[in-house]
């Protein structure tokens, strides 16, 4: 019990990320945003209660794996009373390196970062009792799958955000010469699907 009360006066009292090594925990969504450059959102919105979420977000690159999660409308979820429902911890996998993600979500929250099987980062106890909680990480060490843990309960998220890798540096000069290459095929591929800075499915 004194574990989760220092827990919940740390996170009160921060709004700048604190830094680990690689990894910076961000407990604000509106500053996490700020330091991200993209971001997709999975809101677990459009499904019926108890749906089983499995590859409905494969289109923006996550996958539910080695679990029964389902979807749950409940009061815990403030952005829009639709959350999912992990009954134990939720893994996720990329179909790409990722950087950053974000989670919204209720009661108490672990993460962890692994790479082609490999533990990169396990974080801190999180959250409190109630709702309304937020947790952003941003790794300079990409990962490709993710374990959402809740500390003696069944995790469960509102919303789950998540961007890809920053290419190395050598890589930035032939992303901008192809950028400025290609400007009409981009305002083309904007006309007939989404583009911006973060996208919602579901």
């Amino acid at each position: 019990m004194l574990r989760r009360m220092l827990v919940v006066i740390l996170i009160l009292s921060f709004d700048m990320p604190a830094r680990a090594g690689f990894v910076a925990l961000y407990f604000n969504r509106t500053t996490w945003e700020a330091a991200v450059d993209s971001f997709s959102t999975a809101p677990f919105t459009g499904f019926g209660p108890g749906t089983v979420i499995t590859t409905q977000y494969a289109e923006i690159g996550a996958n539910f794996v080695d679990g029964f999660y389902t979807v749950h409308f409940a009061g815990g979820f403030p952005s829009d009373g639709v959350g999912l429902d992990g009954n134990g911890d939720i893994t996720v996998q990329f179909a790409q390196p990722m950087s950053h993600i974000g989670i919204d979500y209720p009661g108490f929250m672990e993460v962890e970062l692994y790479s082609n099987g490999t533990l990169l980062y396990h974080s801190p106890l999180t959250g409190g009792a109630g709702a309304g909680f937020f947790l952003g990480v941003v790794s300079t060490i990409a990962f490709d799958r993710i374990v959402l843990i809740d500390f003696g309960d069944e995790a469960a998220i509102d919303n789950l955000s998540f961007g890809p890798a920053i290419p190395a540096p050598g890589a930035l000069p032939l992303l901008a010469l192809a950028a400025g290459l290609a400007p009409a095929r981009r305002r083309r591929s904007c006309s007939r699907h989404w583009c911006g800075r973060s996208r919602r499915v579901g």
